[in-house]
């Protein structure tokens, strides 16, 4: 009971860390913070001048949702690590171990942690069977 009380908790701190950071980028509802540094300006501008800003608040927003709404969770959960562990980068390497940043990245990426653990079974069917490598034009052996 415990651990599921924990899920559902960490599930809504998550979103509601998610779901306003994606859809700020496309609603203004607070200003873009920017890099304290000018290596973490660096990428943060990097993202916006390449588009791929658009592509990671996106993801941020439909992972979010999926969460919030309980639908394809351990998918959401995968889709959005790149983007929770490039926040933990950019919040400890980037703006500084020690900084108030630096909490907001450990917490995102613990986040995404804890419930991937947390729906580790949804997983286990990907590594059950196990099939040798093979190249594409050799023949599977007859049984």
């Amino acid at each position: 009971m415990a651990m599921r009380l924990a899920v559902w908790w960490v599930r809504l701190v998550y979103v509601a860390w998610m779901v306003p950071a994606g859809l700020n980028h496309f609603i203004r509802l607070y200003p873009q913070p920017g890099g304290a540094n000018p290596l973490s300006d660096g990428v943060f501008t990097a993202l916006l001048d390449s588009g791929m800003f658009t592509l990671v608040k996106a993801v941020e927003l439909l992972a979010g949702l999926m969460i919030l709404f309980g639908w394809r969770v351990p998918l959401a959960l995968v889709m959005v690590l790149p983007v929770s562990f490039t926040v933990w980068y950019w919040d400890t390497e980037l703006q500084g171990w020690w900084t108030t940043s630096a909490v907001y990245g450990w917490g995102v990426l613990s986040c995404n942690l804890f419930l991937l653990y947390a729906y580790r079974a949804s997983y286990r069917t990907m590594w059950e069977g196990y099939a040798p490598p093979r190249l594409p034009w050799q023949q599977e052996a007859q049984s």
